[in-house]
């Protein structure tokens, strides 16, 4: 049995958290949620339910070396990325009036992609990582040093300070987590899982 199973459950588990994030978040706002987000809602559960059973089963059956802990590193900051798009998706349907197109909507499919295609090994998911962890590492920090001083509205207008504290913590993680991430690609024992370099 190969990782995919184990992978995929706790990626499940960890996006169905980051779904029951706005439905916290509306319940809190608005008091008893309606019938339909309480349907949308319900998706979080499942997730997390499914995907514990299949990490649970997928270990136990486990019998292949270990996946190296830097190449861990990465996979674990893209499946983090992966599961901000599906919260800022259950956010645009509970709490943003059923929006569900954002650059987190556009973002979110080559993410996964590339997600699989880490724990898959795959050569071109290593240079595509590598690149796209390089640029974001740069994207994020310009902004983390833009956010202060720019003029920041949401749907209400004026974003109050706790929305500007709120925007530099989740792009600071981003920040460091893409830097930590191409720092980790670059380690021997990631070229070496992913056939980049021959084991010494």
């Amino acid at each position: 049995m190969n990782h995919l199973v184990p992978v995929t459950g706790l990626l499940a588990a960890s996006s169905g958290a980051a779904w029951l994030v706005p439905a916290i978040a509306a319940r809190l706002e608005r008091g008893a949620l309606a019938l339909q987000d309480c349907a949308v809602a319900s998706v979080g559960p499942v997730l997390i339910l499914s995907g514990i059973v299949a990490a649970w089963c997928g270990f136990r059956e486990l019998r292949i070396a270990p996946i190296p802990s830097p190449v861990r590193a990465s996979i674990a900051c893209n499946g983090v990325f992966v599961s901000f798009c599906v919260l800022e998706f259950s956010d645009g349907l509970l709490r943003q009036n059923g929006r569900i197109f954002y650059w987190t909507s556009i973002l979110f499919l080559p993410a996964l992609m590339l997600f699989y295609g880490q724990v898959l090994a795959q050569r071109w998911a290593w240079w595509a990582a590598r690149i796209v962890t390089a640029f974001f590492t740069f994207w994020f920090a310009g902004f983390l040093l833009v956010i202060p001083f720019a003029n920041l509205r949401g749907s209400g207008g004026a974003a109050p300070w706790w929305g500007r504290v709120y925007a530099a913590t989740v792009t600071l993680v981003f920040a460091s987590s893409s830097a930590y991430a191409f720092r980790s690609l670059g380690r021997a024992e990631t070229k070496t899982y992913y056939g980049m370099q021959q084991t010494a």
